[in-house]
Order: C-alpha cells, then structure tokens, then sequence
C-alpha cells in the first residue's frame, strides 16, 4: 500500500490539490491518505500577553481542527478513508520530518506575490528539502 502524506493550510489552492487528489486517486485501495496541518506556535511577549495566552492558545487550537475537519470531510464525502494529523512548529521542518514514513507528499501550489518573491514560499522548501517524492497541485 502506497502512502500519501497530504499538508493543508487554509488556502484556496490546497482546497484544489485536495479536489486534485480525491479525482486522481479516487477510491483506489492501494493508497492511504493522511492529512497533517501545522499549527504555528504562538509566541507571546509582556504580562498583558502572558495572560491572554491561554485563551488564544484555544482558539488557534480550535480553528486548526476545524480545519482539519473541514479537509476530512472532503475525503469522507468521497468515501475515501483519511487519518489526520496536528503538528505545532515550523511547518515546513515538522512536516518534513513526519514525512519519512510516507511515498508522497503532496502540497497544494503557493500562489506567486512579491512576498514569496523575496522571502521564499513553503513550496520552495518543500520542494528542495523533501526526503521523498513531492506532488506540487496547482
């Protein structure tokens, strides 16, 4: 059985590769499907912040696992089985480092803007660091 490791983000181009991925690889058997997000630590600064970072520690919590749900669905749908992950760090290393056990990482396309011009985008990384093959959906 071939392994895919699927890493989603709030964005419209990971709501098309998972489209992508339901149509190319439908119901076949041979494959399973994890979905992992990564939830950015949340780094706080001062009393004032100390002592909110509780509460917005559960909403960043909560927002990623409606997330998560969201792209769950997406498969179950399709009656395709999916397990899913949630990671905290820097995306691109802890996603990278889950991917070892898996045949393919697929990622949805960074969308081009100045910013990911000068500062690199996640697919960039992905694409030169990934110890396996990578599906790069646009």
């Amino acid at each position: 059985m071939k392994k895919i490791l699927f890493a989603i983000d709030d964005t419209k181009a990971c709501q098309k590769a998972a489209s992508f991925i339901v149509d190319f690889f439908g119901k076949d058997e041979r494959f399973s499907i994890t979905l992992v997000h990564v939830k950015t630590p949340i780094m706080l600064y001062g009393e004032a912040a100390l002592a909110a970072y509780e509460e917005i520690e559960n909403k960043e919590s909560k927002e990623s696992s409606k997330l998560l749900e969201k792209f769950v669905d997406i498969f179950r749908n399709n009656n395709i089985d999916v397990t899913s992950v949630m990671l905290e760090g820097e995306a691109v290393e802890e996603v990278l480092e889950y991917s070892k056990d898996y045949d393919l990482l697929a990622i949805g396309h960074s969308e081009s803007s100045i910013w990911n011009s000068i500062f690199s985008s996640n697919q960039s990384s992905f694409s030169e660091k990934s110890p396996i093959p990578i599906l790069i959906v646009k």
